[in-house]
């Protein structure tokens, strides 16, 4: 099922009311330069370890660099090093981390 489908127009259209917008065109522009900032800000700081981006009470970006592990090689025995890895993780907060939790 893929109920996120219609999440884009969703935001489009809470910033076209919310900013009191004529067109709709002009809230996905806005999202768009929103996200490309975004993106943008992230990609410039991929070399930073540690690098946090925290958008208010919504979430937090945050860049760390993990270093390669050693690992066995179950059919060959072999022991290599893995690849280092950067992680970008984004941890919600506020109102959104409160609803992440569900009841039963």
């Amino acid at each position: 099922m893929r109920s996120s489908v219609g999440g884009r127009n969703e935001l489009a259209a809470r910033v076209q009311q919310a900013l009191m917008l004529p067109t709709k065109k002009e809230a996905e522009q806005i999202v768009n330069v929103v996200v490309n900032s975004l993106e943008a800000t992230l990609f410039n700081n991929l070399a930073v370890n540690g690098f946090t981006l925290k958008l208010g009470t919504f979430g937090k970006f945050s860049v760390r660099h993990r270093p390669g592990i050693l690992r066995r090689i179950p059919f060959t025995g072999k022991t290599i090093l893995t690849r280092d890895r950067r992680k970008v993780r984004f941890v919600s907060l506020g109102m959104l981390r409160r609803s992440e939790e569900v009841e039963a």
